[in-house]
């Protein structure tokens, strides 16, 4: 009962959330000057952005060839596909659970699904805090901090590594053996960089000609957009979240508030129907 109680109460919050964002958008944007940015939107932008935010699945396909046993691309690829777009859609993270029923299908065993899946998170988020540190940097006209942050924000892993050695199942400590060394752990940092300048680049893309954001700004955007899928409760397919993390940094350092919102919004939309797309074509041309 209690449970369920707290599930309600999750919902009720989401949609709050959502609604309470559209409401505002709706009173600071309206839906006329939404359309007019709407056609303004450059179709060869849009192609190539979708083809970078391809790009970012293929590399975090990547990150799973090195952790995981599974070693064909189609099928790395697809479970990276249908594991993003539940967890955009689906409410607090629940999305995360698909990734397991899938490898429970590839019957790969719980134990190496399970420190698979949290070395891997565990880089999203270094990495993700170190594209915020260096664009921030960046934003502040020190690009010397911002290279100490991408060179130093590996090395947080460590602490993981220290973690898993007090595990004493027999899977992970052969997992901290063999699959996270100096090369591993190198490539996974690094690919997850990666991912997510081609991610974000993509998102930049995306901006209608009459949205003034420098890619620094929208960058910068971006990672703060994206640092808000961690929290435990968002708004529904993160609708007000995600937008509240974007536009919110952006207003926070001066930025015009109907830019920063708008920006948010074109972004969210592309990364919604992108998602939708490649886990689409995943299903009908990578089922087999």
């Amino acid at each position: 009962m209690k449970k369920r109680f707290i599930k309600i109460f999750e919902l009720l919050i989401s949609l709050s959330v959502t609604l309470g964002f559209i409401y505002l958008f709706y009173k600071v944007i309206g839906i006329e000057k939404f359309l007019k940015f709407f056609s303004e939107l450059n179709p060869l932008n849009i192609l190539t952005a979708f083809l970078l935010y391809t790009g970012s699945y293929i590399t975090r396909a990547f990150r799973w060839k090195i952790v995981l046993s599974i070693k064909e691309f189609k099928k790395l690829f697809k479970i990276t596909a249908y594991n993003t777009v539940f967890n955009i859609f689906l409410p607090f993270r629940t999305g995360e659970i698909s990734f397991f029923y899938m490898l429970k299908k590839e019957n790969i065993p719980l134990s190496e699904t399970a420190v698979s899946f949290f070395s891997v998170r565990v880089f999203d988020a270094i990495s993700l805090f170190s594209v915020f540190g260096i664009s921030l940097f960046l934003f502040w006209g020190k690009p010397v901090l911002s290279v100490l942050v991408f060179i130093l924000a590996p090395f947080s892993f460590l602490f993981f590594q220290i973690l898993l050695r007090y595990i004493k199942h027999e899977k992970v400590q052969e997992f901290g053996k063999t699959k996270l060394n100096l090369k591993n752990i190198s490539a996974l940092y690094l690919l997850s960089v990666f991912t997510f300048l081609l991610k974000f680049t993509a998102f930049y893309l995306v901006l209608p000609e009459g949205i003034d954001l420098s890619f620094t700004e929208a960058f910068l955007a971006s990672s703060a957009g994206d640092i808000t899928t961690i929290l435990p409760i968002h708004g529904i397919a993160g609708i007000g979240t995600y937008e509240g993390g974007y536009a919110g940094i952006l207003v926070l350092f001066g930025i015009d508030k109907q830019t920063a919102i708008l920006g948010s919004v074109f972004v969210h939309i592309f990364m919604l129907i992108g998602s939708a797309v490649i886990a689409g074509f995943s299903y009908i041309f990578l089922r087999k």
